[in-house]
C-alpha cells in the first residue's frame, strides 16, 4: 500500500503550528477533527449549495412533468352551492347545487366539460328535476397537430437537463474535493520538509561554529550557514501559514467545519489502480459517452426545435378547425368552422429563415459532438500521462537514490559547497512530495476520465 500526501507522519511542531494557526482558541481546549478523504467528499456533498440547488432543480422539474401529465389524464371537477336569496319579501326557498368537469383533449386547444345541476324547493319540499350537459370545444391547427404534447415535451427535455445538471455537479465536486484534499496534502508535506530542513541547518551551522571555533573554517564559511538557516525558516514558517490557512479555508467552506481539523493520508493500493487504469484506457469510446453530454443534449433539442419550426412554416397554408358541441336535456348542437390565410407575403421567406436554421442547428450539433469527442481524447491522454508519471515512479526513486550516494561522496571528500549539497536535498525533496501525490493524481485522472464516458466515478472503492 502506498501512503498518499506524505511518505512520513506530520511532525508534532508541524501539527502544532497549523492547528495554532487555523483556530487558535479551539487549539487550547484540544478540539481538533481528523478527517478521512471519504468522510470530506461526503462532507462536501452534504453541505454544497450548489449541489442542492441542483437537486431542488432536479425535484422542482420532476414535479411540474408530473402535474402536467396528470392535468391530461384526470379531469378538474368543481362545485357550487347556491344559497337561497335574501330580499325585502323575505328569505327565498331555492336551494341549488351544480357539478362540473372539464378535461383537456390530446389534440388541439380545447377541453371536453360536463356539467350536473340540482335544485331543491324547500316551500314544497320537492327536488326539481336534475339539468345537464356536455359540450366540446377545440381549435386544432393543422400544422401544428401535436401542440398539445409540446408542453409534456419540453418538461421532460427540462427534467433530463436538471438531472444531467445534478449527475455532473456532483461529479465535479466530488473530483475537486479530492483534488483539493490531495494538494494539501502535497503542502502539508512541503511544509514538514521544510521543517526539517531548518533543523538540518541548524545542527549544520552549530557544527560549522564548532569548526571555525576550532580553525578549520573561518567566518564566511559560518556566514553562509547562517544565511542558508534563515532562508529556510522563512520558508518554513511561510509554507505553514500557507498550509494552515489552506487547510482552515478547505474545511469551513467546503467542509462547513468550524473546529480545527487535519487530513489523514490516502492509502491507495498503486498496482490496482494502474491496473484499472490501463484497463479503462484500453476501452472504447461508448457512442453514449457522445450523445449523452450536456451539450450535444441540447444540439440535438435545437436540430427537434427548428425541425418543427420548419414543418409548422410550410404548413403555414394549412387551414385551422374549430369544432364545437354541446348537448343538454333538451337540445343538442355541432358547429365545424376552418380558418385559412389565403395570402401570407412572408411565407416564402419565413420557410427559407427555418430551413437556414435547421442547416445552422445540425452544423452546430456536428460540432458540439466534435467537442465533446475532443475533450473525451483531452481527458484519456491526461490518464496515459498520469499512468506513466506513475510507472516510472520506481525508476526516478532509483535515480535519486545512486544520485544522493554520488553527492554524499563528494560533499565528503570537499568537492561540493554547503550550497550546493542545500540546493541538492531542494531538488530532491521535491520529487519525493511530487512522488507522493503520484497515486492521488493518477486516481483523479481515472476518475475523470470515468465521469466522461459516463460509466460513473466508483470513488468509495479506492477511498
Amino acid at each position: 500500500m502506498l501512503a498518499l500526501g506524505t511518505n512520513r507522519r506530520v511532525t508534532p511542531l508541524l501539527m502544532l503550528l497549523v492547528i495554532a494557526l487555523t483556530v487558535p482558541g479551539m487549539a487550547s481546549a484540544g478540539q481538533s477533527r481528523t478527517i478521512h478523504p471519504s468522510e470530506a467528499i461526503e462532507l462536501a456533498i452534504e453541505n454544497d449549495s450548489q449541489l442542492r440547488q441542483a437537486e431542488l432543480s432536479l425535484n422542482l422539474a420532476t414535479l411540474e412533468l408530473e402535474a402536467a401529465r396528470v392535468a391530461t389524464i384526470l379531469p378538474a371537477v368543481g362545485l357550487a352551492v347556491d344559497l337561497p336569496e335574501l330580499t325585502a319579501a323575505g328569505l327565498g326557498q331555492d336551494i341549488g347545487a351544480s357539478v362540473t368537469a372539464s378535461l383537456p383533449l390530446p389534440w388541439g386547444d380545447g377541453s371536453l366539460s360536463g356539467g350536473l345541476g340540482f335544485r331543491y324547493d324547500a316551500g314544497t319540499s320537492e327536488f326539481v328535476a336534475p339539468t345537464w350537459q356536455v359540450s366540446l370545444s377545440d381549435v386544432l391547427d393543422l400544422a401544428r397537430p401535436d401542440a398539445a404534447a409540446e408542453r409534456i415535451q419540453s418538461l421532460k427535455w427540462a427534467v433530463e437537463s436538471a438531472k444531467r445538471s445534478y449527475t455532473s455537479a456532483k461529479a465535479d465536486l466530488v473530483i475537486s474535493t479530492l483534488r483539493t484534499y490531495g494538494s494539501l496534502l502535497t503542502e502539508a508535506q512541503q511544509a514538514e520538509w521544510d521543517g526539517e530542513a531548518v533543523s538540518r541547518l541548524t545542527a549544520e551551522l552549530d557544527q560549522m561554529k564548532d569548526l571555525a571555533t576550532q580553525g578549520y573554517k573561518g567566518d564566511q564559511d559560518v556566514n553562509e550557514a547562517k544565511l542558508l538557516l534563515l532562508d529556510a525558516q522563512v520558508k518554513a514558517e511561510k509554507s505553514a501559514e500557507a498550509y494552515a490557512a489552506d487547510l482552515e479555508a478547505f474545511c469551513r467552506t467546503t467542509l462547513r467545519i468550524e473546529e480545527a481539523c487535519h487530513l489523514s493520508s490516502i492509502d491507495l493500493s498503486m498496482t490496482d489502480l494502474l491496473a484499472a487504469a490501463h484497463t479503462l484506457r484500453e476501452s472504447e469510446i461508448p457512442e453514449g459517452a457522445i450523445s449523452g453530454a450536456s451539450a450535444v443534449i441540447a444540439a440535438e433539442q435545437s436540430v427537434a426545435s427548428a425541425e418543427d419550426d420548419l414543418r409548422e412554416a410550410r404548413a403555414d397554408l394549412l387551414p385551422s378547425v374549430s369544432v364545437s358541441a354541446a348537448l343538454d336535456s333538451e337540445e343538442w348542437s355541432v358547429g365545424v368552422g376552418l380558418s385559412l390565410d389565403l395570402f401570407s407575403p412572408g411565407r416564402k421567406a419565413d420557410v427559407e429563415i427555418a430551413e437556414t436554421n435547421l442547416e445552422l442547428a445540425k452544423e452546430k450539433l456536428e460540432s458540439a459532438r466534435e467537442t465533446v469527442r475532443d475533450g473525451i481524447l483531452g481527458l484519456k491522454a491526461s490518464l496515459l500521462s498520469a499512468i506513466r508519471r506513475a510507472e516510472s515512479l520506481a525508476l526516478e526513486t532509483e535515480k535519486w537514490r545512486l544520485e544522493e550516494q554520488v553527492m554524499t561522496a563528494r560533499r565528503a571528500a570537499g568537492s561540493i559547497s554547503d550550497s550546493d549539497w542545500a540546493a541538492f536535498l531542494e531538488e530532491k525533496g521535491a520529487f519525493e512530495i511530487d512522488a507522493a501525490g503520484r497515486a492521488t493524481s493518477l486516481l483523479v485522472a481515472h476518475l475523470t476520465y470515468r465521469d466522461a464516458l459516463g460509466i460513473g466515478l466508483n470513488w468509495e472503492e479506492w477511498l
